[in-house]
């Protein structure tokens, strides 16, 4: 059973300079406190402690922690995504280059994540809180539609439900080796990020 979706967006769209900062305040004292402790240690109180703000301010964006989990979550898929758009802008990603252009799509992926202030405890939170996971499945939903629509472009007799459904489940190969390089150093990156993208190749090669 699906569960209700949260609001990706603040409650109200702050507008005026300070607003926006003191919005921002809120999202980075979030970022820290995950980054540092983990999303289970978030709650009202210590964002508003650690951003130097008092509750008011803090529900004047957000309804509780989920909420500024959920904008946060969009963001850094938002900030994955952009990944994938900058493959589809280019030609290499079918034919003789489309394994090394796979390979540096999970590295990216990668990249940005490390990037993103809590990235790592953020992807658990939108595996592990149900109000939350809808954020990640309609994102993969979106990239694996954006990619169908560009394969169909060049290969217009393919089925459309088939290509769907391989590009989905490449989406959540490559995400779930994420997952794994951001909780482990045991294994070898390149070695992994190499059989991912195998991997994901050989569920879109027909």
């Amino acid at each position: 059973m699906k569960s209700s979706a949260i609001y990706t967006t603040p409650l109200v769209e702050p507008t005026q300079k300070r607003a926006k900062e003191t919005y921002r305040s809120l999202l980075r004292a979030a970022q820290e406190i995950i980054a540092e402790d983990g999303f289970e240690a978030l709650n009202s109180n210590a964002i508003v402690d650690r951003a130097g703000l008092t509750p008011p301010a803090f529900y004047r964006y957000f309804e509780n922690k989920h909420s500024i989990l959920a904008v946060l979550g969009r963001q850094l898929m938002d900030a994955q995504n952009a990944i994938v758009g900058e493959l589809l802008s280019r030609d290499g990603w079918t034919g003789e280059r489309a394994l090394e252009e796979t390979r540096s799509l999970v590295r990216g992926t990668l990249k940005v994540t490390e990037g993103f202030k809590g990235g790592y405890a953020l992807m658990v939170s939108l595996r592990a809180i149900p109000a939350l996971r809808e954020i990640r499945l309609s994102s993969h939903s979106h990239v694996a539609a954006q990619m169908t629509e560009r394969y169909l472009e060049i290969d217009r007799n393919a089925d459309r439900a088939e290509i769907y459904d391989r590009f989905r489940l490449a989406s959540e190969i490559g995400y779930a080796s994420v997952e794994m390089l951001l909780e482990t150093d045991e294994c070898d990156r390149e070695r992994i990020i190499g059989r991912t993208a195998e991997a994901i190749r050989a569920v879109l090669t027909p």
